[in-house]
């Protein structure tokens, strides 16, 4: 299983490289960590795991969200923590456009 997307600022749709993304399923106590990937040169990015990452007594799909960190890791920039994919596909996409000012500020 995979997620899958590509990062870019909002106003001007040039793709933003160098970003840290993680993947999460969304459970009731912990979420899990999916896994992590560099956005590269035109801002792409893929998370591949599997389903012993996720899988919970009677969980057959993962609930799936992603965060968008600076280079660092440490800033968050973006998240779809509030719009959670429910039974996610094999393979999810994500199209983020963060705006400048979370870039610079």
């Amino acid at each position: 299983m995979r997620v899958i997307g590509t990062i870019v600022e909002d106003e001007s749709g040039k793709p933003l490289s160098g970003l840290r993304v993680r993947a999460y399923d969304k459970d009731l106590v912990f979420d899990d960590d999916l896994g992590e990937a560099t956005t590269d040169a035109e801002g792409n990015f893929e998370i591949d795991y599997m389903e012993a990452q996720y899988r919970d007594i009677n969980e057959t799909q993962p609930d799936v969200y992603v965060r968008v960190f600076d280079a660092s890791g440490t800033k968050l920039l973006y998240s779809t923590e509030k719009a959670v994919r429910r039974s996610a596909q094999v393979t999810e996409h994500f199209d983020i456009r963060i705006p400048r000012e979370k870039l610079t500020g």
